[in-house]
């Protein structure tokens, strides 16, 4: 369903893809771009402005989708765009959950609060199982809350309010931690002899 959504807006942003690449607009720059819209977004939560944090979460995710299209439809792909594009998509998921644990411990919440450090922990370690297996020479594509899952969960539970965005920071923890955890096992499978 996710990468469905995922290529319905790329179908929407494709005159924009077109502009960009025509103007040479390199895609570093939209990965950049997404970068600092991440951190506003993470000022808004820690302000307690959820409904805006989410608009602004979502509008840097549309930039995280632009900057590989730009890239592949232009042929401005590099090896090191690629690794700047994974290496900020990070930051920016800890700036975000940076704002959102703000929120949580203005609001003096300290269950949702220390639910959001798992909910990176299990962040971070989904890219990591992957990168790792990939490293190792395997294939892993398996797993639900993957960033673009995370990114919809956040910005659309933000959408909703204190209490949507609770939900979601507990949906994202649990299954963000199931995922890389099935990943290892998935692997477990490929790699035996």
């Amino acid at each position: 369903m996710i990468e469905k959504i995922k290529d319905d807006v790329a179908e929407i942003l494709e005159p924009s893809t077109q502009y960009l690449v025509e103007k040479r607009f390199a895609p570093d720059w939209l990965t950049l771009i997404g970068f600092v819209i991440n951190i506003g977004a993470a000022a808004l939560f820690g302000l307690g402005y959820y409904q805006w944090a989410g608009i602004t979460v979502l509008l840097a995710g549309i930039f995280d989708l632009l900057d590989g299209q730009v890239a592949r439809q232009g042929k401005t792909a590099t090896r090191f765009g690629a690794l700047l594009d994974s290496t900020v998509d990070r930051y920016s998921e800890i700036v975000v959950w940076f704002g959102i644990a703000v929120s949580y411990i203005r609001a003096d919440d300290l269950w949702t609060s220390s639910a959001v450090f798992f909910a990176l922990a299990g962040s971070l370690m989904v890219s990591y199982v992957r990168a790792r297996i990939e490293g190792l020479g395997g294939e892993c594509r398996v797993g639900f809350m993957q960033r673009p899952e995370r990114v919809i969960a956040i910005g659309v539970g933000a959408l909703v309010g204190s209490v949507g965005l609770s939900i979601a920071v507990w949906v994202i923890a649990i299954l963000a931690n199931f995922t890389a955890m099935g990943r290892m096992f998935h692997f477990r499978k490929q790699d035996k002899p």
